[in-house]
């Protein structure tokens, strides 16, 4: 007997993203082109070029994807908080947004990308500037400066990316714990 041949599926342009990005995380940039996407998931390769123009159109689609999930998503969070709610609130709420819906998941991958497919680093480095300017104007409306408010924002920028990737899982109980006392660093002057 002979295996059944994979069922086919029609992806949407946002399903493609989808998967790509999860395939990307669980299997590196090492292990990232067409043929293992193909492989990976359900489609054909005419799939692929119905959605995207090329390699660069859908590596491109993938970082747009990414500002959209994974920063837009947060901005909006945040935009949607009551007027008079103060910037320690605000931090908390991008805190809490950011680790409870893992938008840091794909930072490191997606970063990893630019080093293969240089072309991608003014887009990434376009949604870094976007989120070191949210950033920035929380910690300037409680009246940090100068040096202080770049260490704090690059700082608070740099772990929220990073930390899910190169840090240690912890038990959710300690890992609420733990940002709450991180809130009270980066807000205390």
């Amino acid at each position: 007997m002979s295996a059944e041949p994979k069922t086919r599926q029609v992806l949407s342009r946002e399903r493609w993203m989808e998967l790509a990005m999860q395939t990307l995380a669980r299997e590196g940039k090492s292990k990232f082109s067409l043929h293992a996407l193909l492989k990976a998931m359900p489609v054909s390769k005419g799939s692929f070029y119905w959605h995207f123009q090329n390699r660069a159109d859908f590596l491109f689609s993938l970082v747009e994807y990414w500002d959209r999930h994974d920063t837009e998503t947060v901005i909006q969070a945040l935009e949607a908080m009551p007027a008079a709610s103060s910037p320690q609130d605000k931090l908390w709420e991008l805190m809490c947004v950011i680790y409870e819906a893992h938008h840091n998941y794909y930072d490191l991958v997606i970063r990893a990308l630019t080093l293969e497919f240089p072309e991608l680093h003014k887009a990434v480095s376009a949604v870094d500037r976007k989120r070191f300017e949210v950033v920035k104007s929380l910690f300037s409306e409680m009246g940090f400066t100068g040096d202080d408010l770049e260490m704090r924002t690059h700082t608070f920028v740099v772990t929220t990316s990073l930390e899910q990737q190169i840090l240690v899982k912890l038990p959710k109980a300690k890992y609420d714990r733990l940002l709450k006392l991180r809130h009270q660093f980066f807000i205390r002057p």
